[in-house]
């Protein structure tokens, strides 16, 4: 029997009826085989492997985007189930004001140490040449120093850069009227 062909069903009741073809008794409730698929090449092979990654990629891309957002908005949403507040109709949000940092940039008047505390006998964590910027972050009393120009202060700024952060005599850094006029804030107390 070949592949293609469909059988039929012969019903045998009496001798005398003689033998009857019925066509509609054919099996129908089973389908012919199945043909197999076509042999593909190995570029559609590595073309179908390099899709079904894509899709994996982009599914996997969708689940993990779905979670940073479902988690930040549950973040900034918060618990709005608050057993606390059984009852209470108004709620009272505190408003605070955060003063931003100061930071400046100076220029360096001559090479200079940074230092690890605000005087000369203090270990030194960096040099920084000549016209190079500092970043200023607050001004402190320290040892008093005197400058090639005959100038003397007791400030040191403390500095951050690509060094640890340390202090810079205030003698060595142009920072024009910003000590004078305290535009440099002092820093706090350790």
């Amino acid at each position: 029997m070949g592949l293609g062909s469909r059988r039929t069903i012969v019903l045998v009741e009496d001798e005398s009826e003689g033998l009857e073809h019925d066509d509609e008794v054919v099996a129908r409730d089973v389908p012919p085989p199945a043909p197999e698929p076509a042999p593909q090449n190995p570029r559609q092979v590595r073309a179908r492997r390099r899709r079904r990654r894509r899709q994996l990629g982009t599914l996997l891309f969708l689940i993990v985007a779905i979670a940073v957002f479902a988690t930040a908005y549950f973040a900034v949403a918060g618990d709005d189930d608050d057993s606390s507040n059984d009852g209470a109709t108004a709620s009272s949000a505190v408003t605070t004001t955060v003063v931003p940092p100061f930071i400046a940039n100076y220029k360096t008047t001559t090479g200079v140490n940074v230092r690890q505390d605000p005087g000369t006998t203090a270990a030194t964590v960096a040099v920084v040449e000549q016209g190079r910027d500092v970043t200023v972050v607050c001004v402190s009393e320290g040892e008093s120093v005197t400058a090639g120009s005959g100038a003397t202060t007791a400030q040191w700024l403390k500095v951050a850069g690509s060094w640890p952060v340390g202090y810079v005599s205030a003698a060595y850094v142009n920072v024009g009227d910003d000590l004078t006029a305290q535009k440099i804030p002092a820093c706090p107390a350790a």
